[in-house]
């Protein structure tokens, strides 16, 4: 495929993590930096992919120096969301190589025992992305979206670029307000 003939490229991008997604003031999701990112034609089968992106949200095939494709993004996003829910890290070891192995064995802990407030529902679509193995994950990025969009649906809830573009407001301003005001004694 090429982007003239409107095929998929399935373009992987090997380094979805929390400083690669930005949000924008008009409550727009970007992702960025595809410095690693390969169309799947392109990636190298001798590649290990170990040393590519950061260790805590490598997939436990990109772990295990396999050959990934779109589903290693899928099952970073799942870290990333299971991260978002429970206010703590998933794979994270005291060295390097304790978290990639870590990763390798992607043992989720329950997201409901560190937050009693995440429908069992939401737990299942999280944990589908994190599946061990990449055919037990959602095999597309826009199924991961439509089970979250539905049920966000099912629960009368809504979420639109305006919503998030007033909570990056208002993140922007307490952050503006806990920030250290400047010295200015220090400017003669």
């Amino acid at each position: 495929g090429s982007p003239e003939d409107g095929k998929p490229l399935n373009i992987v991008h090997r380094d979805i993590s929390p400083p690669n997604i930005l949000l924008s003031l008009n409550g727009e999701v970007k992702l960025v930096d595809f410095g690693l990112a390969k169309a799947a034609t392109q990636v190298e089968h001798t590649d290990p992919g170990i040393v590519k992106g950061k260790f805590s949200y490598l997939s436990p095939e990109a772990a295990s120096g396999k050959e990934v494709d779109w589903r290693s993004d899928i099952f970073a996003c799942g870290i990333i969301l299971f991260e978002l829910l429970t206010g703590r890290r998933l794979f994270v070891g005291e060295t390097d190589f304790q978290t990639v192995e870590l990763v390798r064995q992607a043992r989720i802990p329950s997201i409901r025992a560190l937050n009693s407030e995440v429908p069992d529902e939401l737990e299942a679509v999280v944990l589908k992305a994190l599946a061990l193995r990449p055919e037990d994950r959602f095999q597309h990025a826009y199924e991961l979206q439509d089970a979250l969009a539905q049920l966000l649906f099912s629960r009368g809830l809504k979420v639109t670029s305006r919503d998030i573009a007033q909570s990056v407001r208002k993140c922007m301003s307490e952050a503006q307000k806990s920030a250290p005001a400047p010295n200015l004694s220090q400017g003669v």
